[in-house]
C-alpha cells in the first residue's frame, strides 16, 4: 500500500512542477481563486475582504522591510495626504 502512495506523491509533484514551469500564472491566479472562494464560502463576504485587506497591508510592509526602506517615513507620508 505504501507504494501506491509513493507513486500517487510522485505523480501530483511531477504535474505540479510541470504546472509551475509551463503555466505559473495560470496556477497561481487558480490557487488564488480557490483559496477566496473556500474563505467566502466559510467566513463570508466582509471578513474575507477584511482578512484580504490585512494580508495585502502586511506584504507591503513587509516588501518595504525587505528593500531596507524606511518604513516609518512611507506611513508618515501616506498618511499626512488625508
Amino acid at each position: 500500500m505504501r507504494g501506491f502512495w509513493l507513486k500517487i506523491e510522485e505523480k501530483i509533484s511531477r504535474s505540479l512542477v510541470w504546472a509551475l514551469d509551463n503555466h505559473p500564472g495560470k496556477l497561481l491566479g487558480t490557487s488564488i481563486g480557490f483559496m477566496l472562494g473556500l474563505l467566502f464560502v466559510t467566513l463570508g463576504f466582509w471578513q474575507t475582504l477584511v482578512l484580504v485587506l490585512f494580508a495585502v497591508i502586511g506584504f507591503v510592509l513587509g516588501k518595504r522591510q525587505d528593500e531596507h526602506k524606511d518604513l516609518s517615513a512611507w506611513v508618515e507620508k501616506t498618511f499626512n495626504k488625508y
